[in-house]
């Protein structure tokens, strides 16, 4: 194999498909990335075996054929070449060896591509696709909700599915759970309820465009999904499992509605988050008529007040979350008041956006801090 192409795209496809590689694999061959040339195109593969990334970029291909590389080692070198041509060839006993321009000539010993996993090629299934936007709103959305605690495997990534109502996605970790939907451009002839890896979740929000125009085919199987971009394919092994009835998580009664300045709250919860620490994660929130005071009390680090007008006529009543997790919940809702809907201290607090009314849409359900 032989190829020449612009130091700065092969720099690029390089770092798109090198996030998931691990060098502390077991298996040396997935430090490496798979380079296959052929018809002017080079196509860069990285694996760890349950999510994989596939990337396409022209070039001039002078000797067809197939090569291993690490990507790290490759990813620093062009990182600090000059913006010129990169040829690189695969010599002898699995050399490889990168030349740009006249001075610069480096030999790195590679591993045979024949030890590559092959990846899925999803042929004969026929895709849904989804505009790109839609798709990265609703992950950025809820994603901050996926469980990181392995024992709980069916909780560690977001549930994708299909219903009349469109494309429902969902998130929880046991103490707080996120919950959106959206109709926009969404196929609701094909049933969809799969679980999506969070590893596989990152990627996605990082490659995922905000561009209304763009789209994403996805294709999908009993234990696989492949996500397919203009020159990026993205491959992750499903979770098997059933995610729980996120439906019954959400209070259905309640007898206290607070609607509260979006941006005001969000600045007061970061305030009153650096306040805390690792061992005390608390913010009280006491609500009476008209007013909102967050309290802060922690050991070894001090005292913390705010006050802030609200909407609310009722009783007064106290309830205490993690800051962080409010934060969370905040920082993706595009209105400009947020609607409380709370039971008492001890149960659950629901948190939707709130445009003339609750926005039921955007559903954040987030578990108190009992003292």
């Amino acid at each position: 194999m032989k190829i020449i192409i612009p130091k700065q795209e092969l720099l690029k496809a390089v770092n798109t498909v090198k996030s998931i590689v691990s060098q502390k694999s077991a298996l040396p061959i997935l430090s490496h990335i798979l380079m296959e040339a052929d018809d002017n195109k080079l196509k860069l593969t990285t694996t760890d075996l349950k999510v994989s990334i596939e990337c396409v970029v022209e070039c001039t291909v002078e000797v067809t054929g197939s090569l291993t590389v690490s990507s790290q080692r490759l990813s620093m070198i062009l990182g600090e070449l000059p913006d010129e041509d990169v040829t690189l060839e695969l010599l002898e006993a699995n050399i490889v060896e990168l030349r740009c321009g006249k001075k610069v000539e480096t030999k790195l010993f590679s591993i045979s591509p024949d030890e590559y996993p092959p990846v899925r090629d999803f042929e004969g299934i026929e895709p849904i696709v989804f505009n790109q936007s839609v798709l990265k709103k609703l992950f950025q959305r809820t994603s901050f909700a996926i469980c990181t605690d392995q024992s709980r495997y069916n909780l560690t990534g977001l549930l994708l599915e299909t219903r009349s109502d469109g494309l429902r996605v969902v998130a929880t970790d046991g103490r707080r759970m996120s919950f959106a939907v959206s109709d926009e451009d969404i196929p609701t002839d094909r049933e969809i309820k799969v679980i999506i890896p969070s590893k596989m979740i990152r990627e996605l929000e990082s490659l995922l465009e905000d561009n209304s125009e763009k789209i994403v085919k996805v294709y999908l199987d009993s234990n696989q999904a492949s996500f397919l971009f203009d020159h990026v394919r993205v491959v992750t092994a499903l979770i098997e499992g059933n995610f729980p009835n996120y439906e019954a998580v959400v209070p259905k009664k309640h007898d206290k509605e607070i609607i509260i300045n979006l941006q005001k709250f969000m600045e007061s919860m970061r305030r009153a988050y650096a306040m805390t620490n690792d061992k005390f994660r608390n913010v009280k929130l006491t609500f009476s008529e008209g007013k909102l005071l967050l309290t802060v009390k922690t050991p070894e680090v001090g005292d913390y007040k705010e006050e802030l007008p609200i909407s609310y006529e009722n009783d007064t009543f106290d309830i205490s979350f993690n800051p962080l997790f409010v934060i969370d919940v905040l920082r993706y809702m595009d209105s400009e008041n947020v609607c409380m809907q709370l039971k008492d201290g001890s149960s659950p607090g629901v948190f939707k956006p709130y445009i003339e009314a609750p926005v039921d849409t955007y559903v954040n359900v987030v578990m108190p801090i009992r003292s």
